[in-house]
């Protein structure tokens, strides 16, 4: 054996390696006992989001992740101070880190975030042969919740937030309506659309926000199935903790059908009254469900659709109720998972 092949089987290397695995696992479990909203960032025009996660999140319990997703820059340009200090401080105007410096004071503001008292943290990943890399910059908040910068680097921007779930996990994906929207199929893999990419591909939740903030209250769709009333309930302890009015709704496609709808209504609200959670309204429409839903919950916050337990590749291949909702909605749009 070679000094090269001792040291790819050193007993140290592997329990370094094992070390890593278990701190990382214990960080994913800690992650998992709170509420984690990413919320990735487009432009200075969509800084609603931020303000839409704000009135989303305001809860102790609950940390928002501010994301920047920037191409991939191998020509040196950036410069590689970045890599050394904190990213605020470096006096780089990289891609992205002026919105990231905005977005944060928003948060202030929403908040009313003690930023200098909070424990801040920076942290530098090299990624893709960038210069720059990955740059985050974390604030722990007196209170325990965390505020995190993370500007990252990818070859397009919807596998780059695709990515950051996997370092998370996170309950919710918060990502602004395109500028125009495509239609589903397999060529959504091989385009660099963001929204459709992201509301057809990730594992968690993902709200298509739009400028909703004037309105009020969630309007949540249910058909009947144990898999909305799921959906339903998480999202009604979600508008609980958020202080906004519930709307229970269901769409009968024939009128011989209404009954059915209405008892789908009735059950979901009788599991909310166990939980105390108060519902303001509860109605029926009879027509197509997509039609009536994007009718109807115009005058929301938001509108919420459970998720049809389809999977990825039908989701592309043929779309789904909530991509549908999604795009042709006046208002923003959560697709629970």
């Amino acid at each position: 054996m070679g000094l090269a092949d001792f040291f790819r089987s050193s007993p140290l290397k592997d329990r370094h390696e094992q070390a890593v695995i278990e701190q990382v696992r214990k960080l994913q479990e800690e992650r998992r006992k709170r509420f984690r909203v990413l919320v990735a960032l487009k432009d200075e025009e969509t800084l609603y989001v931020v303000r839409l996660a704000a009135r989303l999140a305001n809860c102790p319990k609950c940390d928002i992740v501010l994301l920047y997703v920037r191409p991939v820059d191998r020509s040196g340009v950036i410069q590689i101070q970045l890599a050394r200090k904190n990213m605020l401080e470096a006096g780089v105007e990289l891609p992205g880190l002026r919105l990231l410096k905005q977005a944060l004071e928003v948060l202030k503001e929403e908040l009313n975030l003690p930023l200098d008292s909070c424990e801040s943290k920076s942290v530098h990943t090299e990624a893709w042969g960038d210069p720059a890399g990955d740059n985050k910059v974390s604030f722990r908040c007196p209170e325990g919740r965390e505020i995190v910068l993370k500007l990252k680097v990818a070859p397009e921007v919807a596998s780059g937030i695709l990515d950051q779930y996997e370092l998370g996990p996170y309950n919710l994906i918060i990502i602004g309506e395109p500028t125009r929207w495509k239609k589903s199929g397999i060529w959504v893999l091989f385009h660099h659309v963001v929204a459709e990419r992201v509301l057809a591909l990730a594992p968690c939740s993902v709200l298509i926000a739009r400028d909703s903030l004037d309105r009020k209250g969630f309007f949540i769709y249910v058909d009947g199935s144990a898999r909305a009333a799921n959906a339903a309930r998480r999202a009604a302890v979600l508008a609980y903790e958020a202080g906004e009015d519930i709307t229970l709704f269901s769409v009968a496609e024939s009128k011989a059908e209404r009954a059915k709808a209405e008892k789908a209504v009735e059950d979901v609200a009788g599991i909310l009254e166990k939980l105390d959670i108060p519902v303001k309204e509860k109605r029926v429409e009879v027509g197509r469900p997509a039609d009536k839903i994007v009718e109807c919950g115009a005058d929301h916050l938001l509108t919420v659709i459970p998720d049809e337990g389809r999977s990825r590749l039908y989701r592309i291949l043929f779309g789904s109720l909530a991509f549908e909702v999604a795009r042709k909605a006046k208002t923003s749009v959560l697709n629970v998972r």
